[in-house]
């Protein structure tokens, strides 16, 4: 995953990349999502495990890589497509949408928060196919 934080690795010299084990503000959890100038980070006392986001280099502590992660990755196919459609060309993979989540439902509301403005209501995310990346 050397290409997940790049730009926070390259620009603030910090080993940051996904599944890193951090200490973050004195409470250690693990680097889930590159946010540009920031890392995403789960703590592991959150009980909902939610990505927040932290500074690369504010009072920011990196460990050794996780040996296993809090959420798991999904993919998400949104908007009545089917899995057997796609061509798995760059446009189709294009459509896909990567979400960390603990379980499938709350992966497909993630994809339905992330893609609201393009759905007519809550109900478009009912034909959001959901799988395991």
């Amino acid at each position: 995953m050397s290409h997940n934080c790049a730009y926070v690795r390259q620009h603030y010299q910090v080993p940051a990349e996904i599944g890193r084990r951090v200490i973050a503000y004195g409470k250690p959890g693990v680097i889930l999502a590159d946010r540009g100038h920031y890392i995403g980070v789960v703590l592991d006392e959150d009980p909902k495990k939610r990505i927040r986001n932290y500074h690369p280099t504010h009072e920011m502590k990196y460990g050794e890589m996780a040996e296993t992660l809090p959420l798991k990755e999904w993919l998400v196919l949104p908007f009545k497509h089917d899995w057997d459609d796609l061509d798995w060309s760059r446009e189709a993979r294009e459509d896909l949408v990567r979400i960390w989540a603990a379980i499938r439902s709350q992966a497909r509301y993630k994809a339905y928060e992330r893609l609201q403005d393009y759905c007519h209501g809550i109900r478009a995310m009912l034909h959001f196919k959901v799988r395991r990346a």
